[in-house]
């Protein structure tokens, strides 16, 4: 089960404070905006992934790598339209919001791909990771149905998986973060495929099918950074 590759990478600076290496209470901390999130980051984890960011006008800017939003107010005068949602990569979230963009109504209008997003800390390079993006251009994107429905996605992925006792771990003992730079697609492949895609003949458009590639939505006040591939 493979999504397609969005046409962009992220950039995301993290606060100079960040306990990057060795995370305590990466789950909890998500309860001070509220208990959907604290659950979206507690299911999350249990399917080998990681909540790392959000971002829409209904609720700000935050997850794992923006939590200096949950304890002071931002002195960026930035208004974050439209909807971004980043999980660290892993097959079981892969499939999990795949389902959830065919169970949860609100879905309907949302993107899904993977991509690669870098770290920056202080201007230093911390490194890149693999990531799952779901975005909606709509610039006042409700999301409260989607996370509330996502909840229960989740949920019934981890029970119908083997379940996992990650996120009580990460919780107890901490979590050592790493960063997952590779997948099992040949990035080679994936070009070739590409290629092939937008040759304009039926003959090719019947083997390879449409574009792995798309296009971000235009995210207007973000505070993030999309690097063109």
């Amino acid at each position: 089960m493979y999504l397609p590759y969005w046409s962009s990478e992220l950039q995301v600076e993290i606060p100079s404070w960040f306990p990057w290496g060795k995370d305590y209470q990466p789950v909890s901390v998500n309860r001070f905006h509220d208990d959907t999130l604290k659950r979206i980051a507690e299911l999350s984890f249990d399917l080998e992934s990681e909540f790392l960011f959000l971002s829409s006008p209904l609720v700000g800017y935050v997850g794992n790598l923006s939590r200096e939003k949950f304890f002071k107010e931002t002195e960026d005068n930035v208004l974050n339209l439209g909807f971004l949602m980043v999980f660290s990569f892993s097959e079981n979230i892969e499939k999990a919001l795949i389902l959830s963009l065919i169970a949860i109504e609100s879905a309907k209008n949302l993107q899904l791909g993977v991509t690669t997003c870098s770290l920056w800390r202080g201007g230093i390079y911390e490194g890149k990771t693999k990531i799952v993006a779901i975005a909606s251009d709509e610039p006042f994107y409700d999301c409260s149905e989607y996370l509330k429905g996502l909840v229960n996605v989740l949920d019934n992925v981890k029970i119908a998986l083997r379940p996992s006792a990650l996120s009580y771990y990460a919780e107890k003992f901490g979590y050592d973060r790493f960063l997952r730079r590779w997948e099992k697609a040949n990035p080679y492949d994936v070009r070739v495929t590409q290629i092939l895609s937008e040759l304009d003949t039926d003959s090719a458009k019947e083997i390879v099918g449409g574009s792995p590639m798309i296009d971000f939505p235009s995210f207007f006040g973000l505070a993030l950074t999309a690097v063109q591939q």
